[in-house]
């Protein structure tokens, strides 16, 4: 039993209809993808597909060739059925063999040349180039790149300008007076700390640029803490807080940040490949300059007092500092060889005394610190002091790859405000802790920290003592915030003030690059308009007279018959085959060729 066959045909208009239908549907398909791409600026693969992305890295540009290479095809497919079946049409008359050479090029398309015949030559390599780079079009439109995706992000923070927390503040400083144990326990575990964050913020050792990492509380800062708290969920720390207030030492921090996702509410949980945030936060530091003590007005003066024992001796140091009136003073313990002398080569002592200024007032806005370098190898006795004044200023804080990284802050980079009092005595309160517990019995931390780096010279001295006692101010300034920030309990929004920024999400999609996309939509749009005119000409045509959809003008067998069958091979021997643009110049016709029943059997191509 004979297989049945199924012959489907389509005439000359469906054709140009599903023509006109197809190549639409792919033109409004790159209209549509760039426009929401310039409406929504970033659009970002799942990510379970940027995975995939990540660990076969090949296959995404395979994907994608072959997409790209597949609309290409079914583009130029529909544009060569237009344009052969508009030229179908157009070849009906007298035409000469350069422009039967032109309408094939087009057909191809290719691209051909003679100065002769500019604008046709010009015609084909226009429709040459614009075909060539359709390719290269569709994968630059639909190749996925790294795009960093912004998210907007707003919150609240601990203001420790509000007159709240002030409040707050000053009631717990006077409890701790009156008991004097609240915050010793806080201070002996974060003494080591305040140590550390003083030493990092020093910026230049010895003369050289450095960059060092401080961490505190499960967060890493670079260089210095800046006094801000961070703002991020992942940098808040991962333990319960044991104790609170003035009395922390560690433990998670309450952050109170939302993302808005607009309408990517959906993809509220997209991870990327990693993810930065940058925040405007409230921070706290202090210009300090150190300069030689100014004897009209201040003074500062060691005395002490040398007890002998049978091996060792020990020395009881009172340090005072007269400032400007303000008399102040700290008493030191150190020890000697048994005949009361200190070995200047592996001992030091650093006495310092911090002061308020003369001016009750001013308390707030500047502090004055007096460090007396004696008995060591590197610097002969000297008296300095360094002039210190707080701000609270907003600073740009970026978290990123677990770093939490604070804009250098000055008074002349945004608007700032002087500290309360209770706020500029709690950093004082821990300057001079830190001043007393940098001393020991021998040496002292910080002396040492200066001649081990190298800074006898006294303008690198100078600079490293302002970047030591800035570090400690900020990091006080943290571990204040982190305290009265601690737990899940809100914060009360009179102590509050709003934070806003961005996170950025490294993931694999497209944003929108305006100019490049409008450039490839002109070519995906020129190639469209072609197919539109062709087609509209031919539907036109159709309707006047019935081409012959058998016979293919740029199919070499078809047309070597139709000149074989038009005698047309006469003609051309008697033509110079060397004088290349004289055969371009024959004028010849196509005719239809019918059989003795008068029906239409082919074409012939006879000379016009």
């Amino acid at each position: 039993m004979p297989c049945p066959s199924f012959n489907i045909s389509f005439s000359t208009t469906q054709v140009l209809l599903l023509t006109i239908f197809g190549q639409t549907v792919i033109l409004w398909f790159a209209w549509g993808f760039t426009g929401a791409l310039l409406l929504e600026e970033v659009i970002a693969l799942p990510d379970h597909v940027v995975h995939l992305i990540v660990e076969y890295p090949t296959v995404l540009t395979l994907v994608v060739t072959l997409i790209s290479t597949a609309l290409s095809i079914i583009t130029s497919m529909f544009f060569t059925l237009a344009v052969k079946q508009a030229l179908r049409h157009h070849l009906s008359g007298p035409i000469t063999l350069f422009r039967l050479r032109t309408a094939i090029a087009l057909t191809k398309p290719t691209w051909v040349w003679r100065w002769k015949y500019l604008q046709l030559s010009a015609l084909t390599l226009v429709v040459y180039v614009v075909a060539t780079f359709l390719n290269s079009s569709w994968s630059t439109l639909l190749l996925p790149t790294i795009v960093r995706w912004p998210i907007p992000m707003f919150g609240t923070e601990l203001d420790l300008g509000s007159a709240a927390f002030t409040n707050q503040l000053s009631v717990d400083l006077n409890t701790l007076q009156q008991n004097n144990s609240v915050q010793a326990s806080a201070f002996e575990t974060i003494g080591v700390m305040t140590l550390l964050s003083g030493i990092a913020a020093v910026d230049a050792e010895g003369g050289v640029q450095t960059s060092s990492i401080f961490s505190f509380n499960g967060v890493s800062y670079s260089q210095s803490t800046g006094g801000v708290l961070p703002a991020i969920e992942e940098y808040s720390g991962s333990l319960n807080p044991s104790q609170f207030g003035l009395a922390f030492s560690g433990g998670n921090v309450s952050v109170n940040s939302t993302f808005d996702w607009g309408r990517h509410g959906r993809e509220a949980d997209t991870q990327g490949i990693a993810k930065n945030y940058t925040v405007a936060q409230q921070g706290v530091t202090a210009n300090v300059t150190c300069q030689l003590i100014d004897r009209s007005k201040d003074s500062f003066f060691i005395d002490s007092t040398t007890t002998y024992g049978p091996v060792i001796s020990f020395f009881t140091w009172n340090a005072t500092a007269n400032c400007s009136g303000n008399i102040n003073w700290v008493s030191y313990f150190t020890g000697g060889n048994m005949n009361g002398q200190i070995d200047p080569e592996s001992e030091g002592f650093l006495p310092v005394v911090v002061c308020p200024s003369s001016d009750p007032s001013k308390f707030g806005r500047a502090l004055v610190i007096f460090p007396g370098v004696l008995h060591t190898s590197t610097t002969s006795c000297r008296r300095l002091f360094a002039r210190w004044f707080p701000y609270l200023t907003t600073v740009n804080v970026t978290y990123n790859g677990g770093i939490v990284s604070v804009d250098r802050i000055s008074t002349s980079s945004g608007p700032t405000e002087s500290p309360s009092l209770p706020l500029s005595q709690y950093i004082a309160a821990v300057m001079a802790y830190q001043a007393g517990s940098n001393q020991g019995m021998t040496s002292n931390t910080i002396g040492d920290f200066l001649t081990a780096y190298g800074t006898s010279h006294v303008t690198n001295t100078h600079s490293a003592l302002e970047d030591y006692w800035r570090g400690i101010t900020e990091f006080a300034s943290t571990q204040l915030r982190s305290g009265y920030s601690a737990g899940t309990g809100d914060i009360p929004s009179s102590m509050t003030r709003s934070t806003s920024g961005t996170m950025y999400i490294m993931t694999y999609g497209w944003r929108s690059r305006s100019l490049t996309y409008i450039f490839l939509l002109v070519m995906i749009t020129m190639f469209w308009g072609a197919t539109m005119l062709a087609a509209g000409y031919s539907l036109i045509q159709e309707r006047y007279y019935h081409s012959d959809p058998s016979f293919d003008f740029s199919n070499p067998i078809h047309l070597i018959t139709a000149a074989s069958r038009g005698g047309l091979e006469g003609q051309l021997p008697e033509l110079d085959i060397r004088r290349e643009d004289r055969i371009e110049d024959l004028a010849v016709q196509f005719g239809d060729v019918f059989d003795k029943d008068g029906n239409r059997t082919g074409k012939k191509l006879v000379s016009a």
